[in-house]
């Protein structure tokens, strides 16, 4: 069981769990039943990613001894890669069922939206031309986990998307970019080794960590632009502040295993920017 926490990754969770907060405080809740399958379904295509990934990195052979990154389940032979891919069918079939009947309800934006997010958990690190390999592993967690599943929980509920919802949506698709970025500043010397090609790579450890930085702090600008209509939107970059100290170490400090709880302190501020403007959006509406 333990093996299968350390595949599932709970640390990254918040980047799913975010959004259909979010979402779902935006539009209020006219169904509880479709709530609560887009949370497991939001969960569970997570789940399915980050198992693909722990399987695809392994058969490709990427995690190489210089990986910092945590323990891969298949590379470190807890589960061989019989078990590992009976795990990720399962995840997707789970991902599947739990998302047809959202499907139903949604119609055809919910059908575009499942089928593509379950190709791109499968293609973010599987197939031909694995997309994380090739410098889209945050162009790809901006738009999976932010407008489009903030847009996708608002349409279930609603059957429309408001400009609010795209603007959310970019917020914390520019936080799930951030949680990216990280994973991408700590692997930067594993990945040159396995012949990945990241952002990090592409631009270098000195603008990686000015990057990552930016895309932390961009979300509390948006709130001070929000706070032009609403004065209460003044509050949530406070969050931004707490929270900073959090990422000392991507500015500033070694490229070594302490960038793993960055990364789950990224996933954290994810969280609590998620429930500081759920907070405010109860208040003003």
């Amino acid at each position: 069981m333990n093996a299968w926490v350390l595949a599932i990754r709970p640390k990254t969770l918040p980047a799913s769990i975010s959004p259909v907060i979010i979402g779902l405080s935006i539009s209020g809740i006219t169904s509880y039943v479709v709530a609560i399958l887009t949370l497991v379904s939001a969960l569970l295509l997570q789940i399915s990613s980050n198992i693909a990934n722990d399987y695809y990195d392994g058969i490709n052979k990427v995690d190489g001894h210089k990986r910092l990154g945590p323990t891969r389940v298949m590379a470190q032979g807890l589960f061989s890669k019989q078990q590992i891919k009976l795990g990720l069918i399962c995840c997707f079939a789970l991902a599947f069922l739990t998302g047809s009947y959202l499907m139903f309800v949604g119609g055809l934006p919910i059908v575009l939206i499942g089928f593509f997010s379950l190709l791109f958990a499968y293609l973010y690190t599987g197939g031909p031309f694995p997309l994380s390999y090739y410098a889209l592993g945050e162009l790809l967690a901006f738009i999976f986990f932010g407008p489009i599943a903030v847009c996708g929980t608002i349409f279930l509920q609603t059957k429309m998307c408001s400009e609010v919802g795209i603007i959310f949506g970019v917020s914390l698709g520019i936080i799930s970019a951030a949680i990216m970025s990280i994973n991408n500043l700590r692997d930067i010397l594993s990945d040159q080794e396995s012949k990945k090609r990241t952002i990090a790579i592409l631009i270098g450890e000195k603008n990686a960590r000015l990057f990552t930085l930016a895309l932390v702090i961009t979300p509390a600008l948006i709130s001070l632009y929000l706070s032009f209509t609403t004065s209460l939107w003044y509050l949530v970059p406070i969050i931004t502040i707490i929270t900073f100290k959090d990422f000392k170490k991507v500015y500033c400090g070694p490229i070594n295993k302490q960038l793993n709880q960055t990364l789950a302190n990224c996933g954290r501020y994810m969280f609590l920017y998620s429930l500081a403007n759920v907070i405010v959006l109860q208040i003003v509406s």
